[in-house]
Formats: structure tokens, C-alpha cells, sequence
């Protein structure tokens, strides 16, 4: 069998626990708290808010360069074996293109471009485990993975636009109109492309019940293997909770796995934001 190793940027957030898992390696994307540059890591997320706190700025985030590409392939391609890597989608950064030229050095190094963000990427990962283990060879993994890159749902429900609207995303005229109506936005991942979708009015553990219900019934028929409920810092926990019966209420999923969103989006998007990502049938 093909010794076959899989690989993601950060923005997959992935938790330790299943990166071991699965044996992926993850290759950090740039952060930058000002002046100061971080590499995107478990627990980025308090510095985030610390320096927003501090300055009322938002990061900014930076992809890596064909070079720091180059170093990670070789670090991490087995020896007569092939690697996958998965990238965020291209409409958001040029780490996928950057990916691409670095694996032009190689032999046996694919680039994925997932179309999606977050654990929206983890569910084609996750796919390319499963074919991995069925004995399929990373150039008929990869056919198959782009088949179906866009048989995921990847969503989430914000509780307010202050982190867009300070990254320069959304006007203050908007931001305005949004804390006046108690409006909680769900943005949309269509076609590697965030895209705002429905807008739920009211308290946030209440919009976030009509977008979980919203959701399904919008993306009915869903790969029941798993779920995954992601979300940056909540400032109330029950919420999570809530989700996760919420989910098992509505299908059996075999696993509902819960992850914190890493630098890229909490960055973007700030306090209590969460999702629920998963595939498509």
C-alpha cells in the first residue's frame, strides 16, 4: 500500500487530539498582532483578543511563501511515498497558489484546493483518510476529493460585525444597522466564496437554535459520519451544548466533534462565532 501523508495549512482547524489521530501535519499560517509576527497555534486565539482589547485593531494574517511551502513538503513527504495537502480556499488567501508552485519541486506532492475555510476543509481530510484506508493511491485520492469538494456545508453565525467592521469588511453603516435590530448574520461558504446568508433577529443563543434548524433544512441529506460544531471564544458556554443536542436531534451523527476556530478566523470575525460544518451526501 501507497505511504500516503496528509497535510492542511491552519486554518482546518484541527484540534491535537484528531491531528495525531490521523498523523496530519499542519503547516502555520502568519499572524500579525501589529509589529509583532506570530505563527498560527493552539491557544493564538487570547492574544487575539488581548491585543483587539489593547488596541481596538484586528490582526492581520499572511500566507506562506513558496519557500516556507518548499521546507514543509520536504519535511514531510514520505520516502517513496506521496503527500496531499489541503489549503484554504484560494478566494482567501495565496497560500493555495503558493502551495502549488512548491510542489512543482517535488515528485508525489498534490495540492488541494479545498474551496472551503475552517473544518469545512477537515471534511474533505477527513474523506482522504478514509479513502487512504480503503487502499486508494493519492493520484485516485485526489481525483476523488475534487469530485466532490463542494459536497460540504461550511457556515457560521456571528453575534456581532465589530471584528469586520474594524478589518475593513463591513461598512459602519451596517455594523449601525445590525446592533440596532439585534441582527445576527450567517455567512456562507458557496463555491469557495464567504457569501452572507440569512439574517436571524434577536438574542444570539436564540438565532443561533434558528440557524442550526435553518441550516439543516437548507442542507438536508448530510454524510452522517460526522459534525463538527467550531466556534471562537463563547462568552456562553450552554450555547455549545445546546448545539450538540440540537445536532444529534435533528440527525445521528456517528461523531459530533467540537473544535475552537484558530487565528484566521477569529482575526476575521471575533467573539462568539460558531458553525456547524459537514459533509454532503
Amino acid at each position: 500500500m501507497e505511504n500516503i501523508k496528509i497535510t492542511a495549512d491552519s486554518t482546518c482547524d484541527l484540534n491535537d487530539e484528531l491531528i495525531k489521530k490521523y498523523d496530519f501535519a499542519i503547516s502555520p499560517l502568519y499572524i500579525y498582532l501589529g509589529e509583532t509576527e506570530e505563527r498560527d497555534h493552539a491557544g493564538i486565539d487570547q492574544k487575539i483578543y488581548q491585543y483587539f482589547r489593547t488596541t481596538k485593531k484586528t490582526p492581520t494574517t499572511a500566507a506562506l511563501s513558496v519557500e516556507d511551502y518548499k521546507a514543509f513538503f520536504a519535511a514531510h513527504l514520505p520516502e517513496n511515498g506521496s503527500l496531499i495537502h489541503f489549503n484554504i480556499s484560494r478566494e482567501f488567501s495565496s497560500t493555495h497558489e503558493h502551495a502549488v508552485e512548491a510542489a512543482k519541486f517535488f515528485k508525489n506532492v498534490y495540492v488541494i484546493d479545498s474551496r472551503s475555510l475552517s473544518t469545512g476543509t477537515a471534511i474533505s481530510m477527513l474523506r482522504a483518510v478514509k479513502y487512504r484506508e480503503q487502499g486508494l493511491s493519492a493520484a485516485s485520492i485526489v481525483e476523488r476529493i475534487n469530485e466532490e469538494i463542494n459536497r460540504v456545508q461550511a457556515s457560521f453565525i456571528l453575534d456581532n460585525l465589530t471584528y469586520l467592521h474594524r478589518g475593513g469588511r463591513c461598512s459602519g453603516t451596517a455594523k449601525i444597522f445590525a446592533a440596532a435590530l439585534h441582527i445576527k448574520p450567517q455567512i456562507v461558504l458557496t463555491d469557495g466564496k464567504m457569501q452572507p446568508g440569512k439574517k436571524f433577529i434577536g438574542n444570539f443563543g436564540m438565532c443561533v437554535k434558528k440557524y442550526v434548524d435553518y441550516t439543516f433544512a437548507t442542507n438536508p441529506n448530510p454524510d452522517l459520519s460526522v459534525c463538527f460544531i467550531t466556534h471562537t471564544q463563547m462568552t456562553d458556554p450552554k450555547i455549545v451544548a445546546n448545539i450538540r443536542e440540537q445536532v444529534l436531534a435533528h440527525y445521528p451523527f456517528e461523531q459530533v466533534i467540537e473544535t475552537v476556530a484558530g487565528g484566521t478566523v477569529t482575526s476575521h470575525c471575533g467573539e462568539n462565532t460558531i458553525g456547524i460544518l459537514y459533509g454532503l451526501k
